[in-house]
């Protein structure tokens, strides 16, 4: 029996650390790199002839086209191309920088200003020159090039994947949403108006508030569109104005409209036209119910 107990008792701590290890893994066909604790896909397959179907085949993937953001991290190309067995005759991959837009300077693949000045050499000249980036995976030199190759000229590149630690919590439930830059969860579990908020603020955040157009569309994605849900916005007392829960009149923030006069708390579905509905709803009413938290 006590040989049992022992047993039972180095399994109880074994087991959790054992299960507590982070084993990296994002896809098959990537690989995972500890230095810059992210994920990298080289495609050396030479099929993609544009940098939009570049930018196009990484987004498939769940992830971006790679670009350096610290300047020693172009090296990381070169060593995935160490590891082929057959590397074609190529020495420049397209990356993650443009000037699609003609800001008169490049800026990254997710919209942001260069991580460093960007020493961009532009061999070519003329009309031919285009708004993308390429670089040598031999000493990580850009230069401004074309953005459609042509079909017997095309370029390589590296999709890269970081893991979404932006949301400051470990309930997967919650989504980071890069257009709102807002973390969101659905909770599809019916409550009342006061249980959901007291829910959202003991996961660490707030009943959601709607604060412009572009938040509204982002609810409007996640929700299904046969449910109305809670929302943070409620009357502070019978006929009064609206205030979210973040003391801010709601009529000054989203367009609404209202069913009841009587009714107390805010709602949202899914309404026509690809629009979000906003209404009320009697607050003792059990209703699903959206949170949200700051990013990180």
């Amino acid at each position: 029996m006590k040989s049992i107990v022992i047993l039972i008792s180095l399994i109880g701590i074994t087991l959790p650390l054992a299960y507590s290890r982070h084993v990296p893994f994002y896809r098959r066909d990537y690989t995972y790199i500890e230095q810059y604790d992210a994920f990298y896909k080289l495609h050396w397959d030479l099929s993609r002839i544009s940098w939009n179907l570049a930018f196009l085949a990484c987004d498939d993937e769940g992830a971006t086209l790679f670009y350096p953001k610290i300047k020693g991290e172009w090296a990381l190309v070169k060593n995935l191309t160490d590891k082929m067995t057959e590397v074609p005759n190529v020495t420049d991959i397209f990356v993650g920088f443009h000037n699609e837009f003609d800001l008169g300077e490049f800026i990254t693949v997710d919209g942001q200003s260069t991580p460093y000045p960007l020493d961009v050499n532009s061999p070519q000249s003329g009309p031919k020159v285009d708004n993308c980036v390429t670089m040598n995976i031999n000493n990580g030199e850009f230069h401004e090039d074309v953005c459609i190759r042509a079909e017997n000229t095309p370029l390589p590149f590296v999709c890269k994947k970081t893991d979404d630690e932006s949301c400051p919590t470990i309930d997967r439930g919650y989504k980071y949403i890069k257009s709102s830059q807002k973390c969101y969860k659905v909770n599809n579990k019916p409550h009342m108006w006061q249980e959901a908020m007291k829910t959202c603020f003991m996961e660490g955040g707030t009943l959601a508030v709607i604060e412009d157009s572009a938040q509204a569309q982002d609810i409007y994605n996640m929700i299904d569109s046969r449910f109305w849900y809670f929302v943070g916005v409620r009357r502070l007392f019978s006929q009064s104005d609206y205030y979210t829960v973040k003391g801010q009149k709601f009529i000054d923030m989203y367009k609404h409209q209202y069913n009841d006069q009587n009714a107390d708390c805010g709602t949202v579905a899914a309404g026509d036209g690809g629009n979000l509905a906003t209404s009320t709803d009697d607050c003792g009413q059990r209703l699903p119910f959206i949170c949200e938290m700051e990013a990180q």
